[in-house]
């Protein structure tokens, strides 16, 4: 069976894949600082150490990778982050493997957000309001003169990793206040992070739509609707359900990854609003999302379908979902818990409808079905879970 190096082996997204692969009989290898989840997991053949992407200067990250994909003779690569997709995708020829994921050129014009938003538009998809800043304002006199800042507002750069001094910088996002200071918090951001752009907030669940894609060919579709979320304003699953997306939003996606040339496998990302029921587009993961475990439990096998796709093997196209599956990230709820038991709704930028405080609390942790699917414990894989509950205690 082939060979498969996954990158970021402390990513939920990496133990599903590695789960995934070696239930079907690939070998598996991790590659990371440390051996976090996946590494761990009695799927795993071997754990390969290397410098943290973050701290480490690609070029020397490059020289690692080459090595340990030399000894172990690795088929594909698996990039299971936007930084590892950053390093890795492009690189085949010289790294002497296939990457999976979509080419160099698809994948720039898919993570970067501000583009993406005309390429949706042109698609008929919904977008939010925004404005696009190429550097920090001096001032505050013209918020004055927009109605898009007398709302709740989103400080969204338009790339997730850029590179600074040599290094990879992961940039995150912002939630704003209606009237907050939106000059000072410009302000935080390193020059690298522009553009930057500050768009109207969508209130509501969110749901997205996952696509693999081959030669401009669906050959897997599936949906998810995000119960709950870390932080609880919006970030993270933590508790998600399978759903069948409309038909036109589907159709509006693969038209969008068209746009892009886009090949792999793909995350759309929308928010639902509350008050129109409309799918807002937020942003497209180029590569594996965190809650990829989701679409395995019901039946759809994007991991080992995208290493299939990047060796060049047939991919089957699956249309038997169970939708109604659903899957529990276990500490992601407790994290849930507790900032809903411990923060004000000003601290997690909710409004003041949604229940904070003990009840709150307590309806998170018990507000589970009998059938749900625990994400990453697994009586037959136990020590993965193992690894996160200590790593948890220690970040407390």
């Amino acid at each position: 069976m082939p060979i498969v190096l996954l990158t970021d082996p402390e990513q939920r997204a990496a133990l599903a894949a590695a789960r995934a692969l070696g239930t079907r009989g690939w070998e598996v290898h991790t590659i990371g600082p440390g051996r976090g989840l996946a590494g761990v997991s009695r799927f795993v053949r071997g754990h390969h150490t290397i410098g943290s992407l973050k701290a480490t200067p690609p070029s020397e990250l490059l020289v690692a990778f080459e090595d340990v994909i030399r000894r172990i003779r690795a088929d594909v690569v698996i990039p299971v982050t936007d930084m590892a997709s950053g390093l890795l995708i492009g690189h085949d020829a010289r790294l002497g493997v296939r990457i999976a994921g979509p080419s160099v050129e698809a994948y720039h014009r898919a993570s970067d957000k501000a583009g993406l938003i005309a390429a949706a538009q042109r698609c008929g998809i919904r977008t939010p309001q925004q404005r696009v800043f190429n550097a920090p304002v001096p001032s505050r006199e013209w918020e004055h003169t927009d109605p898009l800042f007398a709302q709740p507002m989103v400080v969204k750069p338009a790339r997730s990793v850029v590179e600074q001094q040599g290094k990879a910088l992961s940039l995150s996002v912002q939630f704003l206040d209606a009237g907050a200071s939106l000059p000072e918090v410009l302000a935080q951001y390193p020059p690298e992070a522009y553009p930057i752009m500050v768009q109207e907030r969508t209130f509501g669940f969110g749901v997205g739509v996952f696509l693999l894609r081959v030669r401009g060919e669906t050959k897997l579709k599936f949906g998810h609707r995000r119960l709950r979320e870390k932080p609880p304003a919006g970030g993270v699953s933590t508790y998600r359900e399978a759903v069948d997306p409309p038909p036109e939003l589907i159709a509006r996606c693969e038209h969008l990854l068209d746009l892009l040339e886009y090949d792999g496998a793909a995350m759309i990302e929308f928010k639902q609003d509350s008050v129109t029921g409309d799918f807002v587009l937020m942003e497209i993961n180029a590569r594996l999302w965190g809650s990829v475990q989701l679409a395995i439990d019901a039946g759809l096998d994007f991991p080992t379908a995208l290493a299939e796709m990047a060796l060049g093997m047939p991919v089957s196209t699956v249309t038997d979902v169970r939708v109604g599956t659903r899957t529990v990230w276990e500490l992601g709820e407790l994290d849930h818990a507790l900032a809903l038991l411990r923060r004000s709704h000003r601290e997690l930028n909710l409004s003041e409808g949604v229940p904070v405080g003990v009840r709150a609390a307590l309806r998170v942790l018990f507000d589970h079905r009998a059938g749900d699917t625990p994400e990453v414990f697994r009586v037959g894989d136990p020590l993965p879970f193992a690894a996160e509950l200590l790593r948890w205690f220690f970040r407390r």
